[in-house]
């Protein structure tokens, strides 16, 4: 298994989107963003996308350079057309114009329709983090809904729905990113990749039975992605409703509803700016009080300390950074294969 430094996954990275039509600029974006998500520990969302980004570029799914345009907006609220860029730079104009919003009027809320796939989700809520604001954010697949079954459901009608929370933390911020669903489709398609099978619990077959076989998610027939939660994977499938109604109905993206329409991420962010609400003082002490609160908390069996969500990411990231960033084989051959595709040549 080849290891990489970040700033050799990223410069490759970009000179794929660069040929593929992107703006410098706008390479520069989607090849950071993917390096930044291995560099977090998260390979379902760095470089094992770029063979399914350049395959949507060639059908025209994805438009390089394609604008943002506003349709509607007020003071604190905007709905944006991607016009199907890739996720990555329509995410960061959406999340950049919602901290411009909450700076001036306490809070941004951006709906946003036809982008394509963004990533991970964390990237854009921790960035508004990183300006000192809190934001959640949601996406769904633009209506494409077939990957994750329904609770009590025996196939996919639902997309794996992700919801992220950010703040600015004691330290590094706080940054919840997860599913709805008990995984997301990538972290299958690493296994796949790599050969291996996939924990109880994670999928279905067509049949609507357990199974543990990456294979059987994609089929044919498709199986499907159980939501999160087990035996009270109620709360979960609740949890994904919701995303795909405030990503889908309020964007007029549209929710979950046929495996046939276009791919892309419908987005929705709400992002608040805590000083209009209290002092950066009072809210630092409070959140440091939490913090400090949660972590005296006596490790039980098994466990040696108490993490906050985020932390075990910027671990990660800084154990990369030292040690570099692992990429499987299968993943490492489709992404050379993709690149000599579109006359890439590089050396690492």
């Amino acid at each position: 298994m080849p290891t990489f430094t970040f700033e050799q996954i990223r410069g490759v990275a970009v000179q794929v989107f660069a040929a593929l039509g992107c703006p410098p600029d706008e390479a520069e974006i989607v090849g950071d963003a993917l390096a930044r998500a291995n560099l977090a520990g998260h390979d379902s969302h760095g470089i094992i996308r770029v063979e399914q980004y350049a395959r949507l570029v060639k059908e025209g799914s994805i438009v390089p350079g394609g604008p943002t345009t506003t349709e509607r907006e007020t003071a604190c609220t905007a709905l944006l057309d991607g016009g199907w860029n890739f996720g990555q730079v329509v995410a960061r104009r959406a999340v950049e114009l919602g901290i411009r919003k909450a700076r001036e009027f306490g809070s941004g809320t951006i709906s946003v329709k036809q982008s394509n796939h963004l990533g991970r989700l964390g990237e854009y809520t921790l960035m508004a983090a990183q300006e000192g604001m809190l934001c959640t954010a949601t996406v769904n697949n633009h209506g494409r809904g077939n990957l994750v079954a329904p609770f009590g459901g025996s196939d996919g009608r639902l997309a794996t729905n992700p919801i992220s929370f950010a703040c600015p933390g004691p330290d590094r911020p706080i940054v919840v990113d997860i599913t709805t669903s008990v995984v997301a489709e990538g972290k299958v398609r690493i296994l796949k990749n790599a050969g291996k099978q996939a924990p109880e619990g994670w999928l279905i077959d067509s049949n609507g039975n357990p199974t543990t076989n990456p294979q059987d998610l994609y089929g044919p027939p498709p199986g499907a992605i159980l939501p999160f939660g087990g035996a009270v994977g109620h709360k979960g499938f609740a949890l994904s409703v919701m995303v795909d109604i405030l990503s889908g109905a309020l964007s007029g993206a549209g929710c979950s509803h046929s495996s046939t329409c276009r791919l892309g991420n419908a987005m929705f962010f709400h992002i608040l700016d805590p000083e209009k609400f209290v002092t950066r003082d009072e809210y630092d002490h409070w959140v440091s009080t939490l913090q400090t609160h949660i972590k005296g908390s006596p490790p039980a069996p098994g466990f040696s300390e108490i993490l906050m969500p985020g932390e075990p990411e910027f671990r990660t990231e800084d154990r990369r950074r030292r040690d570099g960033i692992p990429v499987d084989d299968v993943t490492w051959q489709q992404f050379k294969a993709c690149a000599a595709g579109i006359g890439v040549q590089f050396e690492l």
